[in-house]
């Protein structure tokens, strides 16, 4: 496998906003109506690839495969034996097809040689499924669902706006959030952690960031 290029957080930044200003999503100061980033229209209508469903557990019968992408022929497929999954937390089923429309863009597009590729039944195919640790370009992926997801003006405007309104940020108001962009509360929180908007630490006590962490500074 050829080695994965590093990418910083703020190139994903640049990345992903471009994709979403393209697009025509507005990420200047857009309202609750309009926070949520259409992942899937993005998917099928900007990068021309389609998304179907079928049950792809032979994949890696060893693990959970949540999706594939298939880049010759231009599509992603959703497992459909995680269907219920997907459709009992919407966040996952946004985050798994932001996570491979984040191969295609990173890994993928006008770069496809078959060095991320792994061939099976003379297709070349490129799946996600759980790592112990998660390889480079497992981890790129994961960083443009959560850029492309929480988009960077709208979680701090999002962000601020609470710490402005309220004085104790509780996990209430995050799952709040999280409903809001359609994501997990773990997507989430990564997010928050990423930006340094506010520290969320092992025993769950919600920081104002992660220096005030440092020094007991909390909500």
């Amino acid at each position: 496998m050829a080695k994965v290029p590093f990418i910083s957080l703020e190139q994903m930044e640049a990345i992903t906003e471009k994709i979403l200003m393209q697009y025509g999503f507005p990420i200047g100061s857009p309202d609750s109506s309009s926070i949520e980033v259409p992942v899937d229209a993005i998917i099928e209508f900007h990068f021309g690839l389609d998304i179907e469903w079928d049950v792809i557990d032979h994949f890696d019968p060893s693990g959970l495969v949540m999706a594939a992408i298939f880049p010759q022929k231009r599509k992603i497929v959703m497992n459909e034996s995680c269907r219920d999954l997907f459709e009992e937390k919407i966040g996952t089923m946004h985050f798994t097809m932001a996570h491979e429309l984040g191969h295609w863009v990173l890994h993928v597009d006008d770069k496809f040689h078959g060095q991320l590729a792994i061939s099976i039944e003379d297709e070349e195919i490129y799946y996600c499924r759980s790592f112990s640790k998660k390889p480079p370009e497992e981890v790129q992926a994961d960083m443009f669902a959560g850029c492309l997801l929480m988009p960077r003006p709208i979680i701090i405007q999002t962000i601020n706006e609470l710490k402005e309104t309220t004085n104790k940020i509780t996990f209430r108001h995050l799952y709040n959030i999280a409903d809001m962009f359609k994501v997990t509360i773990s997507a989430l929180k990564v997010r928050l952690h990423s930006l340094n908007l506010l520290y969320i630490d092992d025993m769950g006590k919600i920081h104002n960031s992660k220096e005030d962490f440092g020094g007991q500074i909390s909500f």
